[in-house]
């Protein structure tokens, strides 16, 4: 059996319109929300029902979103941007020198 050559893409995610996959569910929420919203409310404009437009916008906005969070920059900048805002710079995970730095807890009390 031959070998085969491997694709250098495989890994990368699937992209639709400039969007990850991964993100699709926060564009369809959010089409989904600009189209809930103003059926429920029974909106109408000149006789026309307003949640046809809405949801549009909504999820055309979206898609425009995750264009803008996702080009020219780096991988997971929107993640660590909103978690620049949320935690505190302070908190972290555990590193291997901060044992080394802070003497452990004796379990065995020798006696």
């Amino acid at each position: 059996m031959r070998p085969r050559p491997i694709r250098p893409n495989i890994y990368l995610p699937v992209v639709k319109f400039g969007v990850v996959s991964s993100d699709w569910k926060f564009v369809m929420g959010a089409a989904l929300i600009g189209y809930i919203g103003p059926f429920l409310l029974d909106l109408r404009l000149s006789g026309v029902p307003v949640e046809l437009w809405t949801g549009l916008l909504a999820g055309t906005l979206s898609i425009a979103f995750f264009n803008w969070a996702r080009i020219g920059r780096r991988p997971f900048w929107l993640q660590h941007k909103i978690r620049a805002l949320v935690q505190h710079p302070r908190v972290r995970r555990a590193l291997p020198r901060d044992e080394l730095e802070r003497p452990g807890r004796r379990w065995i009390i020798a006696g």
